[in-house]
């Protein structure tokens, strides 16, 4: 299954998808010429966590 990825160069952010054996290896966009290595494992980040802000501890005044 194909890996879907983001180019990181703000410039460029073009949207890539390489075959899965790429992973752990360096990379060239096809659009910009931007290096840069494919990840190992799929980061998944469900959209609850993502909506959340940070968990900072409230501050209770008596």
């Amino acid at each position: 299954m194909p890996v879907t990825l983001l180019c990181p160069s703000l410039r460029c952010r073009a949207v890539l998808q390489v075959p899965d054996t790429v992973r752990g290896k360096a990379v060239r966009c096809g659009h910009c010429g931007t290096v840069f290595s494919v990840p190992l494992t799929k980061q998944v980040v469900s959209r609850v966590e993502a909506s959340r802000p940070s968990a900072e501890p409230e501050e209770k005044t008596v």
